[in-house]
C-alpha cells in the first residue's frame, strides 16, 4: 500500500509539471479499447488518475480501465462505449487543460495549498465540492488553473479609454493593471495586458507588419494535419490547406482572432463554414459547422463562440477544418498557433 501511495505521489507530481501539455503526442496513434497493452494505454491510465478517477496506472486496458473510461465519458456527454479516440482524446485534453491534481500531505491545511496555487480557500472548496475545511493525507484536490491574461498591442489613434471600452473596463482600471502612471500617455505599438477575466473580447487585430494574436478555436486532437494527404473520403492526393481538429458535435468554435465575419453560409465540400477578416491580408476559416452563430458583416471578438462543431460537408465525423490563409495562400495554423 505505501509503495502504491509513493508511485501514484511520483505520477502525479510528473503530472503537475506536464500539465496542460498535450496529450496527442501519447494517444490518438491508435483507437484504445478493452484487452489492449501498451504505453499509450499507460498515458491513458496516468491521465485519468491526475482528473481524480480511482484507476491503476499499469499499462494494460482492463476491466477496471474500461469502467473508469465509461464513466468519463458519460460525465462528459460522450459516446459510451468505453474506447477511446479523437473524441474523448479531445475531452481529456480539456481535462488537463483546466485543472492539476494535487494529493494532500501531512500537516498540510486547506489555506496552506489554496496560497501555494495561488487560488482563494473559497476557489478550493467549490471546485471540489467540500463542505469542509478538513482535508487528509492522501487525499486527491483538483486545483483550477488559472486563465491567463492576453497582451494586446496599442494601435494608432488608440488612447487607454477606448481600449478599455473595447474590454467592458474602466481607463483606471487598466492603467493600474499596467502600472501606467498616467493613463494620457500611451503610445502605438505598446504592449498592455488585459486581466483574464476580460480576454474574452480581446480583438487581436492585425497590424500592417504582423499577424493577429490567435488563439486556438478548439480544443482537441489533430486528427489531420497541414500538408498533402490521400482524402479519408476520395482516397484521392491533394494538398490539406489547414489542420482538423477533433472535438465532440456541439462543441463551441471560437474566434481565434478579432475581425470581421466576411462568409458564413454553406460552402459546398466545406459544409457550414464560417470566415473571418482580421485584417493586414489575414484571414481564418472554420469548416464543416454543425451551426453557425454569426452572420455576414458581423464584428467579433477573440474568443467569441462562432459555431458549433459538426460534420457537415464531406466529413468522415465531428470535427474543426481550421485554416489560416494571408493574401489569399493557405499557412500551416501550427506556425502561428500558441
Amino acid at each position: 500500500m505505501k509503495a502504491r501511495l509513493i508511485v501514484s505521489l511520483i505520477i502525479v507530481m510528473m503530472l503537475a509539471v506536464l500539465m496542460p501539455a498535450s496529450i496527442v503526442d501519447g494517444l490518438g496513434a491508435r483507437y484504445l479499447k478493452s484487452g489492449l497493452r501498451g504505453d499509450d494505454v499507460r498515458v491513458l491510465q496516468e491521465y485519468l488518475y491526475a482528473l481524480g478517477y480511482d484507476i491503476a496506472v499499469d499499462g494494460i486496458f482492463g476491466s477496471q480501465t474500461d469502467k473508469v473510461v465509461r464513466q468519463f465519458q458519460k460525465e462528459h456527454g460522450l459516446a459510451v462505449d468505453g474506447i477511446v479516440g479523437p473524441q474523448t482524446i479531445a475531452a481529456l485534453q480539456a481535462g488537463a487543460n483546466k485543472q492539476r491534481i494535487y494529493v494532500v500531505k501531512g500537516g498540510d491545511t486547506l489555506s496552506y495549498i489554496a496560497r501555494a496555487h495561488d487560488v482563494s480557500v473559497a476557489e478550493l472548496m467549490a471546485h471540489n465540492q467540500l463542505s469542509s475545511t478538513v482535508i487528509h493525507p492522501g487525499q486527491q484536490l483538483a486545483i483550477p488553473v488559472a486563465e491567463i491574461d492576453q497582451e494586446y498591442i496599442v494601435q494608432k489613434g488608440e488612447n487607454l479609454s477606448v481600449i478599455a471600452k473595447k474590454f467592458g473596463l474602466s481607463a483606471s482600471d487598466l492603467a493600474e493593471y499596467n502600472s501606467i502612471s498616467d493613463p494620457n500617455r500611451i503610445r502605438a505599438g505598446q504592449l498592455l495586458s488585459i486581466p483574464a477575466s476580460s480576454a474574452a473580447s480581446v480583438p487581436a487585430m492585425a497590424g500592417a507588419n504582423q499577424p493577429p494574436r490567435f488563439i486556438w478555436p478548439v480544443s482537441g486532437l489533430i486528427s489531420s494535419p497541414y500538408g498533402w494527404r490521400d482524402h479519408p473520403i476520395t482516397k484521392v492526393r491533394h494538398f490539406h490547406g489547414g489542420i482538423d481538429i477533433a472535438a465532440s458535435k456541439g462543441t463551441l468554435v471560437r474566434a481565434a482572432a478579432g475581425g470581421i465575419v466576411i462568409q458564413a453560409e454553406w460552402m459546398g465540400d466545406y459544409g457550414y463554414g464560417v470566415v473571418i477578416d482580421h485584417g493586414g491580408g489575414y484571414t481564418t476559416w472554420y469548416g464543416h459547422n454543425s451551426q453557425l452563430l454569426v452572420k455576414k458583416g458581423e464584428v467579433v471578438t477573440a474568443n467569441q463562440p462562432i459555431a458549433r462543431v459538426g460534420s457537415t460537408g464531406l466529413s468522415t465525423g465531428p470535427h474543426l477544418d481550421f485554416r489560416i490563409k494571408h493574401n489569399g495562400q493557405t499557412i500551416n495554423p501550427l506556425d502561428l498557433l500558441p
